[in-house]
């Protein structure tokens, strides 16, 4: 949370951040729909085996069907977030960079 506190403090009206995860949207929508942000919040999902998701946050735009989660003060939330990282996959190389500006 105070990755994303930080990020949205310094970023500009209508600027972008991008997150590359394996967190899946049940889990990372609570954080990046916190109260305290004022972005919009889209995401694809890549790969076969292991799905991992890339998520486009616009600040200056809530997300339309933003819901009230837990979250309601920024704090940082109980749950871990982080993943063990799979040291023989290499997603980013299979990702198709157009499709996500689509």
């Amino acid at each position: 949370m105070k990755v994303l506190q930080g990020v949205h403090k310094v970023l500009k009206p209508d600027g972008v951040f991008i997150s590359i995860s394996f967190g899946q949207p049940h889990f990372r929508r609570e954080l990046f729909e916190a109260p305290c942000f004022t972005w919009s919040v889209e995401w694809k999902t890549f790969g076969e085996e292991f799905h991992y998701f890339f998520y486009t946050l616009k600040k200056g735009m809530r997300t339309s069907d933003s819901k009230q989660f837990s979250i309601d003060k920024c704090d940082v939330p109980a749950m871990s977030l982080f993943h063990d990282e799979l040291e023989d996959e290499d997603f980013i190389f299979r990702t198709d960079i157009d499709e996500l500006a689509g």
